[in-house]
């Protein structure tokens, strides 16, 4: 008899955006012809073009050919991808990073994953309060999550408030943790912290002995001086921080997903025995034993992204969702709301007036306004009572969809 991973049982039947989008079709039937506007994409929207397209059929023709065997060796493809990472987004910026401390995966979700089926299922996690809910949702399938309590939190993590009240500047916290994942620019809120402010967490980790799981996934998205888009810009963060990006948020790229993890080789964790055991070393242990690379398509159209002309058509597409946002925040703000983020992330966190649940201000901007936006509450309790409008979109829509308003 095959016994069940009842861990699995815990998960809500759907996901956020799963329902977000069943919401929406049943709104479709009752409403035909209605033109919905959708600002709750939380993956950018257009494929960058010009040489990245080209990239793309060029390298399927040669994979048809007879010097497929010569040319697609996607090993090798993989290191020229990580000398280029390496040198244009860390080099570049002062950091010093080996090569071997980037590993190419699919997607920071699963990057995410990858990284707890590393490290002891006993050990304490704490969350940003609201957070991304599939670093949440990993904690759960992997049993680490204890119970769901009344509030919707979940037993066995720590919840650090990133609200208003703080200044979308969670706390260090008092009780030891042993894992803190930290998002940033933050996902859902589009805030973020300073230079400063992140230090102190580094400082913590490093007292504490603390793993920090870093999702920098935005980061190109970085505007402001003194706010770090590495968090290995903190001196000492290399021994205690891992670092997650993807691609998704700047090239269109959500289809054929992938992004890389860094981890430095002096990141360690523990043996119940004492032993520090390099993660490094074991994640790549465990590369070589489960993965088997990314799609060589996409992994050979990457490279153009590291290009000139792909540098600046990424920074063009960045450029142009951060319009977007300001004019979502402008908006807004013109009208009365109270208004987070937009400044270096392409998302925008809305206090729902007259304390309206986020769900119900979801219902009220889709039947009233053909607008979907992202219910707060569906990232964290601590979500409820707000809900993310986000810049990715096409700017006509978003213009239309702020005349509505």
């Amino acid at each position: 008899m095959a016994l069940l991973n009842e861990d699995y049982l815990k998960l809500p039947e759907n996901y956020l955006f799963t329902e977000i989008h069943r919401k929406v079709n049943i709104y479709k039937i009752t409403r035909p012809g209605s033109k919905v506007i959708h600002l709750d994409a939380g993956d950018s929207n257009h494929l960058l073009q010009g040489e990245f397209v080209e990239n793309f059929h060029k390298n399927l023709d040669l994979m048809a050919s007879s010097q497929a065997t010569k040319s697609t060796d996607i090993p090798e493809r993989t290191k020229v991808l990580e000398q280029k990472i390496l040198k244009t987004d860390y080099e570049s910026n002062g950091i010093k990073l080996s090569v071997d401390d980037i590993f190419i995966n699919d997607d920071p979700r699963n990057a995410a994953a990858d990284v707890l089926e590393l490290l002891s299922r006993d050990n304490i996690i704490g969350v940003f309060d609201p957070s991304y809910p599939a670093f949440i949702y990993n904690t759960v399938m992997s049993g680490r999550s204890g119970q769901k309590m009344e509030d919707g939190r979940w037993s066995n993590l720590v919840y650090l408030p990133c609200n208003a009240e703080n200044k979308f500047v969670p706390s260090i916290p008092k009780e030891r943790l042993d894992v803190v994942y930290l998002s940033l620019p933050n996902n859902p809120t589009g805030t973020t912290l300073t230079t400063e402010e992140l230090t102190k967490w580094v400082k913590y980790a490093i007292d504490t002995h603390t793993l920090i799981i870093y999702d920098a996934s935005h980061a190109h998205y970085v505007r402001q001086k003194k706010v770090p888009k590495s968090i290995y810009e903190i001196k000492g963060a290399q021994k205690v921080a891992i670092e997650l990006r993807s691609f998704s948020k700047t090239t269109g790229y959500t289809g054929t997903n992938f992004g890389f993890t860094i981890i430095p080789s002096d990141v360690v964790a523990y043996t119940e025995m004492g032993k520090a055991v390099s993660l490094n070393q074991l994640c790549r242990r465990r590369q070589t034993s489960k993965f088997s690379g990314i799609p060589y398509l996409a992994l050979s159209a990457a490279e153009s992204l590291y290009t000139p002309e792909g540098q600046k058509q990424m920074r063009q597409i960045a450029d142009y969702y951060m319009t977007n946002a300001k004019i979502i925040k402008d908006k807004l703000l013109s009208i009365g709301l109270t208004v987070a983020g937009g400044d270096n992330s392409p998302y925008i966190w809305v206090k729902t007036p007259d304390g309206v649940s986020s769900w119900r201000f979801f219902e009220q901007m889709l039947y009233e306004k053909s607008i979907v936006c992202t219910p707060g509450v569906g990232f964290c309790p601590g979500g409820e009572g707000y809900v993310r409008f986000s810049g990715f979109s096409d700017r006509a829509d978003v213009e239309e969809a702020m005349s509505r308003l």
